[in-house]
């Protein structure tokens, strides 16, 4: 009876560490000219079936990462739009969102890619 008490508390205690392991993350990569970064909740406007209607430079790319339940948009997007902030834009503008399982385990992932732009001045 003890060894299957102490077995079930080791179970417990690993699936609570994978469980801290699930996160979502986004990385900036300028391709275009350097801007002072902007408050990390800046108002950042988010395109995702149409192009913008006024000029914009392109500042680069932004992609962001979820796995296990943070793997949705809703998880991943705060994080795209926290990034585009620091970099200074304005606005982006979707590209890619794709899901797949990793590893052995087929653990679920969604990768969101973005591009980053800032406003013309006129």
């Amino acid at each position: 009876m003890k060894k299957a008490t102490h077995r079930l508390k080791v179970a417990a205690c690993l699936s609570a560490a994978a469980a801290m392991q699930a996160c979502a993350s986004a990385t900036f990569v300028p391709t275009g000219g350097a801007y002072p970064a902007k408050a990390v909740d800046c108002d950042i406007a988010v395109f995702s079936s149409s192009l913008p209607d006024r000029d914009y430079e392109e500042m680069g790319i932004v992609e962001g990462q979820g796995d296990m339940w943070k793997a949705e948009l809703a998880d991943i997007l705060p994080k795209l739009k926290e990034e585009a902030c620091l970099a200074g834009g304005d606005a982006i503008i979707m590209q890619s969102n794709d899901t797949f399982a990793e590893g052995k385990e087929g653990i679920r992932v969604q990768r969101v890619t973005a591009t980053v732009i800032r406003w013309r001045s006129e």
